[in-house]
């Protein structure tokens, strides 16, 4: 997963927050968009895993989590 660092401003977040509470759901606070990005690798290679996060991850303004699916 890799989700936009917290005190960085989040454009799409921000707007699917206005559209919910103009939608009736003014409880709704603070939506952030972040990427889920999921493969398969033939055996477990986190080495491999992380260089594919990393290439795909601005770490400026976003960080990754990596998680192993059974």
């Amino acid at each position: 997963m890799i989700c936009i660092r917290r005190g960085i401003l989040d454009n799409a977040g921000q707007t699917v927050t206005y559209a919910l509470q103009s939608l009736g759901w003014p409880e709704v606070q603070d939506v952030r968009i972040d990427k889920v990005i999921e493969f398969d690798l033939e055996e477990s290679d986190w080495d491999k895993a992380e260089a594919i996060a990393k290439s795909q991850t601005n770490e400026v303004m976003e960080y990754y989590e990596l998680e192993e699916i059974n």
